[in-house]
């Protein structure tokens, strides 16, 4: 009986996976499609070059953006050829421009008609390309996950913006218009203008992952041998961005600076407030022990023992070297004598 109920369930599983509804990507074989919006650009204040992308497909951020310090950036989507990145950096290192880069990559391209693709590179310059069927895709009925959808783009001075299967050409609009008009950071610019594009409808067909990559040169008799000053993504989730602005804030020093400030505020006696700011810190790194280790800081400075116990108990049970910190910390002092701390701190 158990193996005739085994065989009836391999038959109804087999059965339905033959009959679920594949993504549509082209023929068999074909490059994946990232229905996407994406935005290019260059910093001349900083020398910064990055990208920025979201699409209702999995893990964009590991296909559409390429960038080399001091050389170039590009984006590559719809049947994105992967092939691209690589290839217009070097040319770009040759002395092309990108609107040279361009015809040249995509003209050695048999599947040309399906690739979207933008270049940028030092001096500002941009330049895109739409393929013939990323167009046409919007004005086929029988193509029901892209009829209707918008695929083109928007340049300004020293950025790009381009998207296919968008829900308006409204969005590569305000995409460009938020990081023109930002604030903060190449990256935070990034953050803003992905809202912003997502605000008009983006994807038409949702959410999926997103990605940020920012690269630099090292400056000159640099100690940091890191040139990907912001590496980021989120490869699947209902709102990829949450997390994403969750991952740019550890990227960028937010708990720390937060941490910081929470230990100025508590030497002014202003104890709530700093309370407030550190438990802001954990909130972004739940999992950090040491940002639990100043919340207890700030809690024992504020007479809160019960909360600064809980808080130390979480960072010593991560880290024991912890505990002969916590032990000699002038922090608490007034703690000391309680038995709970005793234990905690005990070797």
């Amino acid at each position: 009986m158990n193996k005739l109920l085994l065989s009836i369930f391999l038959l109804v599983a087999t059965v339905s996976f033959a009959q679920a509804p594949r993504p549509s990507s082209g023929a068999a074989g074909a490059d994946p499609w990232f229905s996407t919006f994406s935005i290019i650009a260059f910093d001349p204040a900083t020398s910064e070059l990055g990208v920025a992308v979201q699409s209702r497909a999995f893990a964009a951020g590991a296909a559409v953006p390429f960038a080399k310090p001091g050389v170039g950036a590009v984006a590559t989507q719809a049947a994105a050829n992967r092939l691209y990145g690589p290839k217009a950096i070097a040319l770009l290192e040759q002395g092309l421009s990108p609107e040279d880069v361009v015809k040249r990559i995509t003209d050695d391209d048999p599947g040309r008609d399906t690739r979207q693709v933008a270049v940028i590179d030092t001096k500002g310059r941009s330049a895109v390309y739409t393929g013939k069927h990323v167009i046409d895709r919007n004005f086929d009925a029988k193509d029901p996950v892209h009829f209707g959808g918008y695929a083109g783009h928007v340049t300004g001075r020293n950025f790009s913006v381009q998207g296919n299967t968008l829900a308006s050409e409204a969005v590569v609009r305000a995409v460009a218009d938020a990081y023109e008009h930002g604030t903060g950071s190449m990256a935070d610019r990034f953050m803003d203008a992905l809202d912003a594009g997502q605000s008009k409808g983006g994807d038409r067909r949702g959410m999926q992952s997103a990605g940020i990559l920012v690269v630099k040169p090292l400056a000159p008799n640099s100690e940091s041998t890191v040139e990907r000053i912001v590496d980021i993504r989120v490869d699947d989730a209902t709102n990829p961005f949450v997390e994403l602005r969750r991952l740019l804030q550890i990227t960028e020093g937010v708990p720390a600076r937060l941490t910081a400030h929470a230990a100025e505020l508590a030497k002014t006696g202003k104890y709530d407030d700093a309370i407030s700011e550190q438990q802001k810190a954990i909130a972004i790194t739940p999992n950090n022990e040491m940002l639990h280790y100043a919340l207890a800081q700030r809690c024992a400075q504020a007479g809160r023992f019960p909360d600064a116990l809980k808080a130390l108990e979480f960072a010593v049970v991560r880290q024991s070297y912890l505990k002969k910190q916590a032990a000699a910390d002038p922090l608490f002092e007034k703690m000391k004598a309680l038995p709970a701390f005793t234990r905690l701190v005990n070797p």
